[in-house]
């Protein structure tokens, strides 16, 4: 139950940083946006390292390929940063959404996680993603002829 919650809130904290990320790039543009995000978190973590660890944080062990992850999410922020005030927290919210369990269940099986076979788990579980991108995609469109 923990973790259900902890995940509930990691979810309301990313609505949260999206909207303060995309008004700021309103005034002063996707990108500074985004490194004022991680700015931010930067000095933020670099605090919760230090307090967690002291100044025995090992750095020596890390494979190069981890900081993909950091390049990965500052993309991530700054393509949040520009489409959010276009799109809405909620549809962008949506639509990241839908390519995360595309991708997931995509990494998911490659790693074994998830068998697929021609059952009604697997194919309910494709559906659904199909499901997903077609109802998201209407709505996109639905949106950009109200505008």
């Amino acid at each position: 139950m923990m973790y259900i919650l902890l995940a509930l809130l990691n979810g309301v904290l990313i609505a949260l940083a999206r909207n303060l990320n995309g008004r700021l790039s309103m005034s002063r543009g996707a990108f500074f946006s985004s490194w004022v995000n991680h700015l931010g978190g930067f000095l933020f973590l670099t605090l919760m390292v230090l307090f967690a660890q002291g100044l025995q944080a090992p750095f020596t062990d890390i494979p190069w390929y981890a900081f993909l992850g950091g390049a990965i999410g500052a993309l991530y922020v700054g393509l949040n940063s520009f489409v959010v005030p276009r799109l809405g927290v909620t549809l962008s919210t949506l639509l990241v959404i839908a390519g995360q369990l595309l991708v997931s269940v995509l990494i998911d099986v490659c790693f074994g996680k998830i068998l697929l076979a021609l059952d009604g788990k697997t194919l309910q579980l494709i559906l659904g993603g199909v499901l997903l991108v077609i109802g998201f995609y209407a709505s996109v469109q639905q949106a950009q002829k109200a505008d």
